[in-house]
């Protein structure tokens, strides 16, 4: 167990050569200056060693700030060997580590990856969400496992090295980073065992080629246009502005002094902090306006929920600044220096297996667009509206209990749909930051409802496959005909179209029928009697939502039909139609994009993003006529045999505006304006 040095450096490589030439798959843990391994950050050292009980582990040294460093030819010259002995790297969140090492010289694309941290989410309880190494540690092999990561960290805050580990000494962080080597290695044993036991190896290995992807992915980044970020930041700027005082002078407050403490002597009670529920409801309390909600402890409620409920310009404008302020502070400011986004995409951040992303998160990245100013409206637009909050508040879990008068509703307008206009300077759209590089157009492929096709491919019967081989279908609508016996031309289609479309994703989602209520506008007594109606109609539905409960409920663990096994506390049964329609929906995904990646590997075009059912494409100019198509027909095709329909649009100039993708004609390639052009006589029009 060593901390390599120049005086032991040629004895501790050659005891890894001798390692690796019997097995050459090594665990690799990196110590960093910082986390971003795309800026300034580097690597202060690596720890080695093998994927078993007792083996080998190193330390090598190399940008520490205290103690023994290895010269910088060692550091290329370790490069050199693991790119030449190595084929197989293990890791806990092994991406973090890779990108550091691969600004060093690493060669990661011909390698085979295995994230430790994938493997946990396989066999660990799907109520667990902690999984990373120090709480996996302790929860499988108690505290003491786990205390060298407790003192260590308490030394590097105590000594103010927990910032730039480098500031420690190599011997001290060494010690440290074998440790988590080791530890990493015995989670990986225990978890491949059980993997085995649980017959998730199809899984697992779809995962570790995925993680490659997703490395891939995450190395490329995707271009911000931080001119429209600068430009966006200052029209939001002023309109919070114009926001804020309008807030000021409906509640006859100042502007809040962010300079002044709240405690301070010389705090004038009329000033205002918009940011401080406390001070928000003495504003309303003042005016004679009391919360609809109550906390859990029995005091007036000031959130999102209450503010919806309060038929109160000003209750309105304070939700309005509320956003405008976050989209700011999270969309925006990050953006402004920044030429390429490098996202982190975690194939195991969910329970389901759905892909989630950070730092930053692109599944909470906004669709729609806004108004930086408020619109008047007409009696449709007004209607539209309501329509508009009734359904944003009901997916919330929001009840609404009144009606809001017009100008209540007025500031609800800045929230505009998807459909962004690119020469209204009104308005503005987070997903217009993403643009594609030079030569490139971004393409997007978009799945037609592919949880509601995989939902109903679990209870696939005649009528459900005549739905699913149909080209062009709304699976709302056809649920509704089945469900309530009715066809287009009734005259509450709509109404019943929009109650399969609730109780489809409510079943999918295991919501009971409180909530089924608040999105259909009903009572629970009748959202349960559309629900039965529903399952009566949608043939099978009923009796798949049985079984899964039943077998949870015996067993306490089901399997998508990829074999990802979920374990779920039978008290919560219904959950496991979620997890199996949306798990077998995201392993799906999972799957297309592994041949996506291996047809373009000897292209120019990259995939770039996946958010949810959507995967973003960067097309290189050259192949934009024949690539798309490919790549269409490519994620239709899945070895469940789902019928899948998929969309593809090109995203030009940005991500947030969308036309649909046609194949480029003669016309598209000639400017006709250029071309003298002449008839079968000659002649020169």
């Amino acid at each position: 167990m060593s901390i390599v040095t120049e005086h032991n450096w040629h004895e501790e490589l050659d005891k890894l050569k001798e390692v690796l030439e019997k097995n050459p798959t090594l665990v690799v843990d990196v110590e960093t200056n910082g986390l971003d391994s795309y800026g300034m950050n580097q690597i202060c050292g690596i720890g080695l060693g093998e994927p078993t009980s007792g083996g080998l582990l190193q330390y090598y040294p190399f940008r520490h700030h205290q103690g023994n460093n290895l010269p910088d030819d060692s550091l290329i010259y370790l490069i050199q060997f693991l790119n030449e002995f190595v084929e197989t790297y293990i890791g806990y969140n092994l991406k973090f580590d890779l990108h550091f090492l691969e600004k060093d010289g690493l060669t990661v694309i011909d390698k085979k990856l295995i994230d430790v941290i994938v493997m946990v989410r396989l066999i660990e309880h799907s109520d667990i969400k902690e999984l990373g190494l120090t709480p996996t540690g302790k929860r499988n092999y108690g505290e003491s496992a786990v205390q060298y990561d407790i003192d260590t960290k308490k030394e590097l805050r105590a000594n103010k090295w927990h910032k730039d580990f480098s500031e420690s000494p190599a011997e001290f962080l060494g010690e440290y980073c074998k440790k988590d080597v080791e530890l990493t290695a015995k989670i990986y044993m225990d978890c491949l065992e059980k993997i085995q036991k649980t017959q998730q190896t199809r899984i697992f290995d779809l995962e570790c080629k995925l993680t490659k992807v997703l490395y891939k992915m995450e190395k490329r980044g995707i271009s911000i246009d931080n001119k429209y970020a600068l430009n966006t930041q200052k029209s939001i700027v002023n309109r919070l502005e114009a926001v804020q005082q309008e807030i000021l002078d409906i509640s006859g407050r100042i502007k809040w002094n962010y300079d002044l403490p709240i405690a301070s002597p010389k705090h004038d009670e009329k000033e205002f902090n918009i940011s401080s529920s406390k001070q928000i409801g003495e504003v309303f309390l003042s005016m004679g306006i009391e919360s609809p909600m109550k906390t859990s402890k029995g005091n007036d409620s000031w959130n999102e929920a209450a503010l919806v409920n309060i038929n109160h310009r000003l209750a309105g404008l304070i939700r309005q600044y509320r956003t405008l302020e976050k989209l700011k502070s999270t969309y925006i400011d990050p953006y402004l220096k920044v030429e390429t986004m490098h996202t982190s995409f975690c194939n195991w951040g969910t329970a389901t297996g759905r892909l989630s992303s950070r730092e930053p998160n692109l599944q909470n990245i906004p669709r729609n667009h806004f108004k930086l100013h408020e619109p008047l409206l007409d009696e449709d637009g007004k209607q539209a509206m309501r329509d508009k909050i009734s359904a944003m508040v009901g997916q919330k879990g929001i009840t609404m209990d009144g009606e809001l008068s017009d100008d209540v509703l007025g500031t609800w307008s800045f929230i505009g749909d998807e459909y962004y206009d690119e020469a209204d300077k009104h308005q503005i759209a987070i997903r217009r930051l993403f643009i594609p590089r030079k030569n490139y157009t971004l393409v997007g492929f978009d799945y037609q409802q592919m949880e509601v096709r995989v939902f109903m491919s679990y209870f696939r019967n005649e009528l459900i496959d005549e739905i699913l081989n149909k080209t062009d279908v709304d699976f709302h609508g056809e649920a509704a005909k089945l469900a309530f016996s009715i066809d287009d031309n009734h005259k509450q289609f709509k109404f019943y179209r929009q109650m399969a479309k609730a109780i489809t994703f409510g079943t999918i989602y295991g919501i009971g029928n409180n909530k089924l209520s608040q999105q259909l506008g009903t009572t629970p007594r009748e959202a349960g009697k559309y629900k039965k109606q529903y399952f009566e109609g949608m043939r099978g539905s009923k009796d798949f939502f049985d079984k899964v409960v039943a077998t949870v409920e015996a067993r306490g663990w089901i399997k998508n039909r990829y074999g990802r096994q979920y374990k779920i506390n039978p008290q919560f049964a219904y959950k496991g139609v979620n997890y199996l329609v949306q798990g077998t929906s995201a392993d799906l995904l999972s799957e297309r994009m592994l041949e996506v990646d291996e047809y373009l590997e000897d292209k120019k075009s990259n995939i770039l993003l996946q958010v949810h059912d959507e995967l973003i494409c960067e097309i290189h100019n050259s192949e934009l006529e024949s690539i798309p198509l490919k790549l269409k027909e490519i994620l239709e095709v899945n070895s469940l045999d789902i019928p899948l329909v998929v969309d593809m649009e090109i995203c030009n100039p940005s991500w947030a505006t969308k036309t649909d993708y046609k194949v480029m004609s003669m016309d598209d390639y000639i400017d006709w304006d250029d071309v003298p052009f002449t008839d079968k006589d000659g002649v020169d029009w």
